[in-house]
This record gives structure tokens, C-alpha cells and sequence, in this order.
């Protein structure tokens, strides 16, 4: 397969093992196996949190998808979107179940925090957690190729790793944010 088909592919295995993964959260078995590994990869929900947990949370599930994408050169990406998927079922579930029983007059402030942490985690922690599985995955194949002498060609200027720092770097800002959001919920 050449280079740049690797790229779109790669695209189509993170966001696809996702979204399978929060459809056998939502209509499948959300418990099990699956449920435990998306743990190392997700983050729980804001009244399982201290004030302080949500920044490592959100550095670390960074660092944790790309360092495991890269098992068995990339399929651990498959496997561990997948389980975040199972857990990211349980939030989505969750925002359903707030903004299910709200009403124009009871409305909590409890509830309108909580539902922009989920909005947090969802929108800002997520696509950051699919781009370093997608750099996690072209990181292994470019390993796999190595290790087989044979060169593939970059798709990018930039290598993986200061990518993932930019992601670190803008998930700790998110982090911060939410840090807030639930001193105050």
C-alpha cells in the first residue's frame, strides 16, 4: 500500500473504532471488558472527580492513546478507541439524561457546569484524543517499515511526537478550563 493511503486509512480506523465503540456503549453491553480499558483512556465523569484531577486527566489521555495506539503497530489504537468509545457512551448518556428533565425554570447552575465539562471532554479532549491515536498509528508504521528496511515517505513536515506535544500542550489548556468549571459545580 503506498504512503499517503496509509494516511485516510489510519483517519478511517480511529474515527470508525470510535464511533463503533459508542454505539456498543449505547446499545450493546457498556459494561465488561471494554468498559475497564476505556478507563486508562477516557475521562469519568465530573462527580467522580476531584477539583483538581480534571488537568492530569486530560494531559495524560493524550499521552496514554498515542503510547497505545502503537501496540501491535496500531491496531491497539482499534481496540483502545474503542473502549473510549464504550466510556464516551456512558457521558453522551449522561448529557441526555440533564438536558432531558430540564425546564426553563429548573435549571441548576450544578447542571449547566457539569453539562460544559461533558461539552469539554466531547469537543475539545476527544478530537485531541483521536489525533494522537491517528499519530500513535502512523508512528507504528513508520517503526514497521523501519524495522523491514524499507523507508516510508513522511507524510508531514513534522514528526509525530512535537505534534503530540501541541496536543498535550492544548488539552492542559482545556484542562485548565475544566479545572474550573468544577471547582465551581
Amino acid at each position: 500500500m503506498r504512503g499517503e493511503y496509509w494516511y485516510y486509512a489510519f483517519w478511517l480506523v480511529v474515527v470508525g473504532s470510535w464511533v463503533f465503540g459508542v454505539a456498543y456503549g449505547r446499545w450493546g453491553d457498556g459494561s465488561g471488558i471494554f468498559a475497564e480499558l476505556g478507563r486508562a483512556v477516557s475521562i469519568p465523569s465530573p462527580e467522580q472527580l476531584s477539583w483538581w484531577q480534571p488537568l492530569p486527566y486530560f494531559a495524560l489521555t493524550i499521552i496514554a492513546i498515542f503510547m497505545l495506539s502503537q501496540i501491535f503497530f496500531g491496531a491497539g489504537a482499534a481496540l483502545f478507541l474503542f473502549s473510549r468509545g464504550v466510556q464516551d457512551a456512558m457521558l453522551i448518556s449522561k448529557l441526555e439524561i440533564i438536558m432531558g428533565r430540564w425546564t426553563p425554570a429548573s435549571v441548576s447552575p450544578n447542571e449547566l457546569w457539569t453539562i460544559f465539562f461533558i461539552l469539554l471532554v466531547l469537543t475539545v479532549n476527544l478530537p485531541l484524543c483521536l489525533w494522537s491515536a491517528h499519530l500513535g498509528t502512523q508512528r507504528a508504521m513508520q517503526v514497521l517499515y523501519r524495522i523491514r528496511g524499507k523507508p516510508l515517505k513522511r507524510m508531514s513536515e513534522v514528526g509525530p511526537i512535537p505534534n503530540v506535544f501541541m496536543a498535550v500542550a492544548a488539552s492542559l489548556a482545556a484542562g485548565l478550563i475544566a479545572t474550573f468549571v468544577l471547582s465551581y459545580a
